[in-house]
């Protein structure tokens, strides 16, 4: 019984509680309240438009969009870019008037070939404009002089290698169209597998080849630094009618490629580490000196500067005589560089 009072109390005292008054019912809906609102789903961003953005060498010049590609910088800025390599920068150009390339990176002479042509191709931006090659020969030629009556690699008919070569050419007492015979091999790592085979005598590189030709016993002939050749030669190209309809996306290129421009500067151990993936180079002596020539090169902005383009132009007239009454202004539009500059985009990246 001890057990048994407590809890016999208990349930007299549930028993009232349930005899009292009821509760109200809750009220009815009434058929014309709003019923709350739904909570709104977080809104998704809109997923990366797929561009192809073509690159005018295989080589490290190029490094700045590697980067970007890498570092996720073109999906920030609302693309996914495949980077494709066009061998040739004749070949590049007619593949970007075809329309199979929207973007890409060309230097001057091949743009200033195809807009004399009649093409609308234009130059958006630029990210090095000064020459850094170096010609190497065979071992057996002691110098450019000797280089007359022989082959030399280049990768296309036009092109900032070629044109590079035939300065040294010339500078040096050799007509490049009479006293040699170029050999269009398409890329520089090609035209590098001929020289180190013995099938061209000699041929223009840029990093990591010119290091590998050091590397390979091959003679150093003329370095580009010295004769101070600028001209505009990783510019970013697109058709006037492309960038008239897709100004959003360029824009969105132009940023990633800058964001790419001063990753490269200030994160070099990454950018080395880039540097051998899309080089496929496992020589920590050979990327350090890829790196270190480059560096330089890079510009923080990416105004293309009309005025280097004017020796460009005089070459060109040799072949194209529209091009001496042509003016440099009407191969650039750097209004969205412009853009960059003013809203500080560009400066805000070195902070």
């Amino acid at each position: 019984m001890g057990v048994w009072k407590p809890l016999r109390t208990v349930m007299l005292l549930v028993g009232l509680l349930a005899c009292g008054t009821p509760a109200a019912p809750p009220p009815a809906e009434s058929a014309t309240a709003t019923p709350p609102a739904a909570e709104a789903p977080a809104e998704r961003p809109p997923a990366p438009v797929a561009i192809r953005f073509g690159l005018n060498t295989p080589g490290a010049a190029v490094t700045p969009l590697w980067v970007a590609r890498e570092q996720g910088f073109f999906a920030r800025h609302g693309l996914d870019a495949e980077l494709v390599v066009v061998p040739g920068a004749d070949r590049l150009a007619a593949a970007m008037m075809a329309g199979e390339i929207p973007m890409a990176t060309i230097a001057a002479p091949a743009l200033l070939s195809a807009a004399l042509g009649g093409s609308d191709l234009v130059l958006i931006g630029s990210f090095t404009n000064d020459v850094r090659f170096r010609l190497f020969g065979c071992p057996d030629i002691a110098s450019v002089r000797d280089l007359r009556g022989k082959q030399v690699a280049v990768t296309g008919r036009g092109g900032i290698i070629k044109r590079s070569t035939e300065l040294v050419l010339e500078r040096n007492g050799v007509d490049p169209e009479r006293d040699v015979t170029f050999i269009a091999m398409g890329t520089v790592n090609e035209a590098l597998g001929a020289l180190l085979a013995g099938v061209v005598d000699a041929t223009m590189q840029g990093p990591p080849g010119m290091f590998r030709a050091e590397d390979e016993g091959m003679r150093l002939l003329a370095d580009t630094v010295d004769y101070q050749y600028r001209t505009i030669q990783q510019g970013i190209a697109a058709r006037r009618a492309w960038l008239a309809a897709n100004e959003g996306l360029a824009r969105g290129a132009l940023q990633a490629v800058a964001e790419g421009v001063a990753f490269a500067q200030r994160n070099p151990e990454r950018t080395k580490e880039i540097i051998a993936q899309y080089t496929q180079a496992d020589d920590p002596s050979l990327v350090e000196r890829t790196y270190a020539a480059l560096l330089p090169a890079w510009e923080r902005s990416l105004q293309a500067p009309p005025d280097v383009l004017r020796a460009d132009l005089e070459a060109v007239a040799q072949d194209v005589p529209a091009a001496r009454t042509a003016r440099p202004e009407d191969f650039v539009d750097n209004r969205l560089a412009d853009e960059l500059e003013r809203n500080g985009f560009i400066e805000r990246l070195y902070r």
